[in-house]
């Protein structure tokens, strides 16, 4: 996601509203046009073309939309879906049991190959959690709000729409007292989050010596990188 380091007069007046499962079939073309080539999704996406990834790519961002939906996430969007997110409630999950199987996540995910099915489902979330543990406690991790998926439209980039959202999440976030977590999937968003108060806490490398920086196949390749981060309130003293 690539976004102008200076927000425009555009993205200052930009209006953000927000909601649950009814506004998924708006978010999933966004955050699709948003994940074209990402390193992190063809990673995941082992083994397939091109094309096939090009073709899967809207199956496996509606999965993900419609499954974090169903479990209470909300979407977020900025100027008229020029870019979104949904953001998780404390002690969701984006994917869980029933809900993954009550809107097709689960069966979009079998159509992975094996390879695919475990990072996904093993070598992601495992990386993530030991991450977590490095730096929230264990009352802040039943209370964290996490920033599970922001992307912009192709034709709206560079114009400060992800900075928007993120603002707005946090003023959210600040008003519960609570932290929010996110992880950037490629340099220029780490860029963005950092822009915005983000704070690194691990630097994962997937893949390495299977995978490019670009997520596909590569012999001896370096790996795809990815960066949990965090961002807290600064809290008033008492």
């Amino acid at each position: 996601m690539a976004i102008s380091e200076q927000p425009t007069p555009a993205s200052k007046a930009a209006l953000v509203t927000h909601g649950g499962t009814e506004l998924a079939l708006h978010a999933i073309p966004v955050l699709t046009q948003a994940f074209q080539n990402d390193p992190l999704f063809n990673y995941f996406m082992a083994g397939f073309s091109e094309d096939e990834r090009r073709e899967y790519l809207p199956t496996l961002i509606g999965g993900l939309v419609k499954a974090s939906t169903l479990n209470k996430g909300i979407i977020y969007e900025a100027s008229s879906w020029g870019s979104c997110a949904i953001m998780m409630p404390a002690g969701r999950k984006a994917i869980r049991g029933s809900k993954a199987i009550q809107c097709g996540a689960l069966s979009m995910l079998l159509q992975l190959n094996s390879e695919g099915l475990k990072r996904v489902l093993v070598e992601h979330p495992t990386a993530v959690k030991r991450a977590k543990k490095k730096v929230f406690t264990p009352k802040e991790i039943s209370e964290f709000l996490y920033i599970f998926i922001i992307g912009t439209a192709s034709n709206r980039q560079r114009q400060g729409l992800g900075g928007v959202l993120l603002e707005h999440m946090k003023a959210y976030a600040h008003s519960q007292g609570r932290a929010l977590w996110l992880e950037a999937s490629n340099a220029n968003a780490r860029r963005l989050y950092a822009k915005h108060g983000f704070q690194d806490v691990e630097e994962f490398t997937f893949g390495e010596g299977l995978v490019g920086p670009d997520g596909l196949a590569k012999k001896g390749g370096e790996g795809v990188k990815n960066w949990a981060m965090v961002w807290r309130p600064e809290l008033k003293k008492e």
